[in-house]
């Protein structure tokens, strides 16, 4: 095992990890400098305001996207690529979903910002909140775009790192100097300099692409549509569920509890997400590499990456738990001294991320081996027994009921993604998988061992 680590710390993949980790790593750590900073230059209904629109902007731009991420990561051709030749179809197809995305949340901000004054706060905000979810809809996609091309930097810094950066030292900046007293001022703030950053990467992404794909006769005539339309209308509704996993119970706590309760909802699972860095950042580089395996047909080969990821993955996240135990009190206490009462809502969260880096890019599997269909449905029951499960566990519990229903969910919806790929590729994602496979490998190995011992006696 050892050796096998030191090769992939040696090779050329290794290297991507390693960036991809230190920028994950970073991230996370900005991330938390960005929500500290707000908490801190905001009173409390005030940051409430601010984490439930970047909510409703986040999970809007993970929606409007409309899976063309995927759809790109699925049927890209790095081999071979030149500009203005190759890949023009799925470039062109990408563009005409990305249009009626970003173009929708546009258009919707200006009619809910001529009717504004008719909506009751914080409603009257959403304009805001809607051109945020346009710019991340555009960044998600040009951020899967590098992954593909390997540029782990170019894909990750601008809005990962500088973003998040630059945001912290201008809300202090504009704080310090008296010019900041609302959320919806700090949400307009980094709703601006997340522009200049996607901003940024459209001019790199142009400049290796062009835009001659757009109008493009052969490009369009060369668009598979009733396959790719059928696939992102799945990975579309795949995407909902997905963004509902990370943002709904943060938006329906601050509509049906309170802003200040959604405030503390937000950072508690972004504590917790510490521990899916690891998963994150493996996947970054990984999935790519496992979907060339499963369009060489290599499933022994996938099995292996699947197996050390997630094994990594889960050790990693688990020594994390631990200590989140200790110092979650702590971190809770520095950005409100009322949010460490609820830390067993940490602890749950935590014990759902550990859960999700036990089974690795589970439901990635599903999506880039041909079963993002029957994770729709798969969603769609689980989705509809969680909403029920979430009314009746957050009527008697309260944020805890919300944590509890949400790490059912995630349990249920991997399991289900683990029975998927077992039966479909015979690859299992569990990180129990690395044991297996160690073992398997030892008994060939012995086994071997011991017909070439047999054969040396026969020839004595």
């Amino acid at each position: 095992m050892i050796g096998r680590i030191r090769a992939i710390i040696a090779s050329k993949g290794g290297r991507k990890i390693f960036w991809a980790l230190v920028s994950r790593g970073s991230s996370t750590v900005l991330s938390f400098a960005l929500l500290l900073v707000a908490s801190r230059v905001l009173d409390t209904d005030e940051y409430g305001l601010y984490i439930f629109l970047f909510s409703i902007g986040s999970s809007l731009g993970l929606i409007a996207v409309f899976g063309q991420q995927v759809l790109l990561m699925k049927h890209f051709r790095v081999a071979e690529h030149v500009r203005g030749e190759t890949n023009q179809p799925i470039l062109f197809y990408n563009a005409l979903w990305l249009g009626v995305g970003c173009g929708g949340q546009v258009l919707a901000a200006l009619v809910v910002w001529i009717f504004s004054d008719r909506l009751p706060y914080p409603y009257d905000h959403l304009p805001v909140a809607l051109l945020f979810g346009a710019i991340f809809t555009l960044s998600e996609y040009l951020q899967s775009y590098f992954i593909v091309h390997a540029r782990i930097v170019l894909a990750l810094v601008p809005r990962e790192n500088l973003w998040r950066l630059v945001s912290s030292l201008t809300l202090v900046g504009l704080a310090w100097a008296g010019l900041l007293h609302t959320g919806a001022a700090a949400i307009e703030i980094v709703t601006g300099l997340l522009a200049l950053m996607v901003g940024y990467q459209f001019v790199r992404f142009v400049g290796r692409e062009g835009l001659s794909f757009l109008g493009s006769a052969e490009a369009r005539a060369q668009v598979p549509s009733r396959a790719w339309r059928r696939e992102t209308l799945t990975f579309s509704a795949n995407g909902f569920f997905s963004a509902a996993a990370v943002y709904f119970e943060t938006i329906l706590i601050g509509i049906a509890i309170g802003l200040d309760v959604a405030a503390f909802y937000f950072v508690a699972t972004r504590i917790a997400s510490l521990l899916i860095l690891p998963v994150l950042a493996i996947d970054t580089v990984g999935v790519p590499l496992i979907s060339a395996r499963f369009q060489e047909r290599d499933y022994a080969g996938a099995q292996k990456l699947v197996s050390m990821l997630s094994a990594g993955s889960f050790v990693l996240a688990f020594i994390g738990g631990l200590a989140l135990l200790v110092v979650g009190p702590f971190v809770l206490h520095l950005f409100n001294p009322a949010f460490v009462e609820h830390f067993p809502v940490l602890v749950l969260l935590s014990i759902g991320a550990i859960a999700h880096a036990f089974f690795g890019p589970g439901t990635w599997l599903m999506m880039i081996g041909g079963g993002e269909a029957y994770l729709l449905k798969a969603r769609s029951l689980v989705f509809a027994a969680y909403l029920g499960l979430l009314f009746l566990l957050a009527s008697q519990f309260g944020p805890e009921g919300v944590a509890m229903a949400g790490v059912i969910e995630l349990v249920t919806l991997h399991l289900i993604s683990r029975r998927w790929v077992l039966r479909k590729w015979q690859v299992d994602n569990a990180a129990t998988s690395f044991l297996v496979l160690r073992w398997r490998e030892r008994r060939a190995a012995g086994e071997a061992a011991r017909q070439l011992e047999a054969g040396d006696n026969g020839r004595l």
